[in-house]
């Protein structure tokens, strides 16, 4: 997959989004730093990683990144939009919950919110109520997020959506709570 993105845009990014804290304090002081060092319990009772995947384009800065381990699965092996075709990289935190918090991924940094296009392809930012083995207090409690992350994480999705990879993503995450009824919250 080839995406519009570069190395170098997502080297912005990740500037911009830096030191965009979820609350004015660090956040991982409510759940003992969960969101990092969780394992999820698989439906057949078997503990898997907790991992997260990259964005197309987003795996260039991790290739020799010590602070995550790297690996890819192809878009067959999970529900991707259809013009994912080729490899999907995931990485996992190599030493949780201690990481270089410069090499953040975009799911890191964006967390706890999601990106969320309505119907007419406006990007909203919603309480990310993912199904997750763990309570984040922030999700669940529907804490007021900083005025600052919430301007650079819109910022950054609306960047990222601007590759037509990552918006049909989105998109079809979206759809999906929709046609689901899923309940969420917006953030903005």
């Amino acid at each position: 997959m080839k995406s519009s993105i570069s190395k170098e845009d997502y080297l912005k990014i990740y500037e911009m989004t830096e030191d965009a804290f979820t609350l004015d304090f660090d956040c991982g002081t409510l759940c003992n730093n969960i969101c990092c060092t969780v394992e999820k319990e698989s439906k057949d009772g078997e503990l898997l990683e907790m991992v997260l995947y990259l964005l197309p384009g987003e795996e260039e800065l991790f290739f020799e990144n010590e602070w995550f381990d790297m690996y890819y699965e192809t878009t067959d092996e999970y529900e991707y939009p259809d013009s994912w075709n080729g490899k999907v990289y995931f990485v996992k935190c190599s030493n949780p919950p201690h990481c270089n918090r410069k090499t953040r991924p975009i799911q890191c940094r964006s967390f706890p919110v999601s990106p969320h296009l309505d119907k007419e392809n406006k990007l909203h930012l919603i309480y990310d109520e993912d199904d997750f083995s763990y309570d984040c207090p922030i999700v669940s409690q529907k804490m007021r997020l900083s005025d600052d992350f919430i301007e650079k994480i819109l910022k950054m999705w609306s960047m990222l959506i601007e590759d037509d990879l990552i918006f049909d993503l989105i998109k079809m995450e979206s759809e999906e709570r929709e046609n689901n009824d899923k309940d969420y919250e917006m953030v903005i």
